[in-house]
């Protein structure tokens, strides 16, 4: 007998069997879609800074992609839900990070300014956490040396040398620019509109944060975006509390999958207006059957 048959009734189960059914034959389509939409970008030449659209989307493809492959566990088990969530908050992170920088997009503007500094302070977040990791593994490194009695290799200032390879993120004194530094040469409009102080020159921009500057830029969907990462973020983080959520049905869970397909289709939409595609108008008339389609099936 599996978990669900175990704790769960007949109906239920039945009735999540076939939701899960609908979700992934349509999820599948979006990922064909995605598949098309993306070698649709090859050879195009893209307006400054957007090809990290086209970096995010398969990003997202790839992760969509990889919840198709673990989905079918949730038919006998309903607790491998923890896993398939993480992977469903990373898709939900990256549309977020989509639409904050879909914001900064000013048409015309051919250097995407204010677009190519939000990169900047994401590439300075990026290298901030990977040198923190880089140091913490060479602290592990000595430690094994130690034991096992063998001279550890000389240490190397990690932080110089992505100093050296990323001049733009440090002042003249070698300090890290700060974000409102970087941000110097951003339009005052968006300025005001993202609400972030100006802190210490390590700090991240939170998801919170993203979130108010996509609702202040006008996009309606920011309450789904924070609701969807606010539920599957407690499959991240411990509480002894949460572990009912773990051996619950997954009735809710699939209802934040199908959202989550239904914000990568609408971002797919958003994305028309900045991207340079093979074939846009046909790719466009594709997306609108798609999407009827795949928004109807959730009333299934």
């Amino acid at each position: 007998m599996t978990y669900n048959e175990a704790h769960f009734s007949v109906e239920l189960n039945q009735r999540l069997s076939k939701k899960l059914d609908v979700l992934l034959t349509w999820q599948q389509h979006v990922v064909d879609y995605m598949v098309k939409y993306l070698v649709s970008c090859n050879g195009q030449t893209q307006l400054a800074s957007c090809g990290s659209f086209i970096h995010l989307f398969a990003k997202i493809r790839f992760n969509l992609d990889a919840a198709n492959q673990l989905l079918p566990l949730l038919y006998r088990d309903a607790r491998f839900k923890t896993s398939v969530n993480l992977l469903y908050r990373t898709i939900v992170d990256d549309i977020i990070n989509a639409y904050y920088l879909f914001c900064t997009v000013a048409m015309a503007d051919p250097d995407q300014q204010a677009l190519t500094n939000e990169l900047a302070i994401f590439h300075k977040e990026f290298i901030l956490s990977t040198i923190v990791g880089i140091n913490a593994d060479r602290e592990f490194e000595k430690m094994i040396d130690e034991l096992k009695e063998v001279e550890s290799t000389p240490d190397i200032d990690v932080e110089q040398a992505f100093k050296t390879a990323n001049p733009e993120l440090f002042n003249q004194d070698g300090t890290w620019k700060k974000n409102t530094e970087i941000r110097a040469t951003t339009s005052p409009y968006f300025i005001n509109l993202f609400n972030q102080s100006n802190g210490s020159a390590k700090s991240f921009i939170t998801e919170s944060k993203k979130i108010e500057f996509i609702k202040a830029r006008g996009i309606t969907t920011h309450n789904n975006l924070e609701a969807m990462f606010k539920y599957l973020s407690q499959f991240q983080h411990y509480s002894p509390k949460a572990h009912d959520l773990l051996n619950s049905t997954i009735d809710f869970d699939v209802e934040i999958y199908q959202r989550c397909l239904g914000e990568i289709v609408m971002l797919l939409d958003q994305l028309f207006q900045v991207l340079s595609l093979q074939d846009k108008e046909g790719l466009k008339a594709e997306w609108d059957v798609l999407a009827p389609l795949v928004f109807n099936s959730f009333s299934s």
